[in-house]
């Protein structure tokens, strides 16, 4: 029998590349059969070939493919099931709608420079399966409520929900369905671990809990300098001291610490204005958290809103200017600041030159899928890094 390589993108690659290692026999399906050898694709009167299904975890619930599948009642699987059943080592699996992939990288790495060997993967970027023969203390695993849907096993040292607001309700068939992919990780772990939701939908405590965790090590003074948020740093500490790791250093660290591409990124200074790229910013709740950590802010707003509400979107009274583009679906009515709507994302370069002032900060935290303009958030990014180096030859 043969195994089925459902979607064949980023994952779906990994998992062929772990089949091949392992001599294992697979077809494969991809709605574009994008450079599928002929003898490897899949055909329907293959079914009866089939024993296992591995899914990628953009495919949709609702995919026709998907449906038959499951009329046939082949076994769905995902390449982190097929780590799963090999790797023995500490698992901490991470989830949560905004912060995941810096806290993933933020935590491995601050492993490693304490001589714990670490490594992150799952959805920051790595599949699981290209490590499972390796051996970690402890293996971080970024996880989206995309893999959660599908994911049958998978055996946590610790797992960690950072926090849980609307976002990719054009996938999940409302809110309940995605909040409830996203707390099925806590099904994972060895000991049940209880967290409750505020209003707001974060687990973090209350401002004055926090503080006295940062002050008991040693960084109330330098949280409001850092470019990460405070409740990633508080969940950050708060899980270095759960893994019982003592003698901390974290001042130096934090201070030192830069942030993945595209998440918060100092882009240049250019005539005393200053860029931002957060083009990962793909939802309301993570846009509204970035504008409170500006000044004098010109907002740029761009993308698809994957049909969610604007309950999260709380813009803070430090923007006195947002762009955005005509076909943008926002509700901006409750915004303290100027409106200026563009035909398009690619129109910024000449509007940010009229009416950016010395002082300004210019901040490109998006709120939205890329897709209806580039291939992906990491395209959008460097569109806009684009952007000001053009600004800043025009200014030389």
């Amino acid at each position: 029998m043969k195994k089925l390589i459902f979607g064949y993108g980023v994952t779906g690659k990994s998992v062929e590349s772990y089949f091949q290692k392992n001599k294992i026999e697979y077809l494969i399906h991809d709605d574009k059969n994008l450079n599928i050898e002929n003898h490897l694709i899949f055909d329907k009167k293959k079914f009866n070939e089939i024993d296992e299904v591995i899914i990628s975890p953009g495919i949709k619930p609702t995919h026709p493919m998907l449906i038959e599948i499951n009329s046939q009642g082949l076994t769905i699987n995902t390449d982190i099931d097929l780590f799963n059943q090999f790797y023995k080592g500490k698992i901490i699996g991470v989830t949560g709608t905004n912060g995941k992939t810096t806290f993933v990288n933020l935590l491995t790495d601050y492993l490693n420079s304490h001589q714990i060997k670490s490594i992150a993967v799952g959805n920051v970027g790595k599949s699981p399966l290209e490590i499972v023969s390796e051996d970690y203390e402890y293996v971080v695993m970024e996880l989206s409520s995309f893999q959660l849907y599908y994911l049958n096993n998978l055996n946590l040292y610790k797992a960690i929900v950072l926090n849980i607001f609307e976002d990719h309700l054009d996938w999940h068939s409302d809110f309940d369905d995605y909040s409830n992919a996203k707390l099925k990780i806590l099904k994972f772990m060895h000991k049940n671990e209880n967290i409750s939701l505020n209003e707001s939908g974060t687990i973090y405590p209350e401002k004055k809990t926090k503080e006295l965790l940062f002050k008991s090590a040693g960084i109330q003074d330098i949280v409001s300098k850092l470019n990460l948020h405070e409740d990633t740093v508080y969940s950050f500490i708060k899980t270095v001291g759960d893994l019982g790791i003592t003698n901390n250093s974290f001042d130096e660290f934090l201070l030192n610490y830069k942030t993945e591409a595209h998440r918060f990124e100092l882009v240049d200074k250019v005539n005393d204005v200053t860029y931002i790229n957060d083009s990962k910013s793909t939802n309301f709740n993570s846009l509204s958290m970035a504008t409170t950590k500006i000044n004098n802010g010109i907002l740029l707003l761009h993308g698809l809103t994957k049909n969610i509400s604007s309950r999260d979107l709380k813009i803070s009274k430090k923007v006195k200017t947002i762009l955005v583009p005509e076909d943008m679906e926002i509700d901006l009515s409750k915004a303290n600041a100027k409106i200026i709507k563009i035909k398009s994302i690619f129109d910024i370069e000449e509007v940010l030159i009229e009416i950016t002032k010395p002082g300004d900060t210019v901040l490109f935290s998006c709120g939205g899928a890329s897709f209806n303009d580039f291939k992906n958030y990491q395209e959008r990014g460097n569109f806009f890094k684009t952007v000001v180096s053009n600004i800043k030859d025009r200014n030389a």
